[in-house]
């Protein structure tokens, strides 16, 4: 099994709600920001999305809180994958944020689903786009969709 792709950050000062931790949007902000960082790597810019007249759409979140993070803390989010239907058109991302040490802070697990730019439906995506994320690491209750 690949090892999950991973970018570090750190806790900033917009991260923080009124209690001086990192709040719940902020979370979701960092795994938006892994994912784009994910296809960036691999050569799907934004252009290259629009090349193929497709982009993904989150249709569902479910997020699990275990720990805080305060100011200045660094992280470490990771991308998984959990799930892809037949047609590869659907598929969970599930996205990991650890503290420094490894610890497991919060977990967000999204359904994407590709879209057709144009005709503004779900679809398969290219066959690039399809390996991309059938080579991302799995985790470990990974099924079928």
């Amino acid at each position: 099994m690949s090892a999950p792709f991973e970018v570090e950050d750190m806790v900033g000062w917009f991260d923080l709600d009124a209690n001086r931790h990192m709040k719940n949007t902020a979370y979701m902000e960092k795994a938006v920001a892994c994912r784009l960082r994910f296809f960036l790597a691999h050569g799907f810019s934004p252009e290259e999305f629009a090349r193929h007249d497709i982009a993904f759409v989150v249709v569902r979140d479910e997020t699990s809180y275990a720990q805080e993070l305060f100011l200045g803390q660094r992280m470490r989010v990771q991308l998984l994958c959990g799930g892809v239907n037949a047609s590869g058109s659907r598929f969970l991302v599930v996205n990991r944020i650890l503290a420094e040490d490894g610890t497991l802070v919060y977990e967000i697990r999204s359904m994407l689903v590709w879209l057709d730019t144009k005709a503004r439906k779900s679809c398969a995506p290219p066959a690039e786009l399809a390996a991309l994320i059938g080579a991302l690491a799995r985790t470990d209750d990974y099924r079928a969709l």
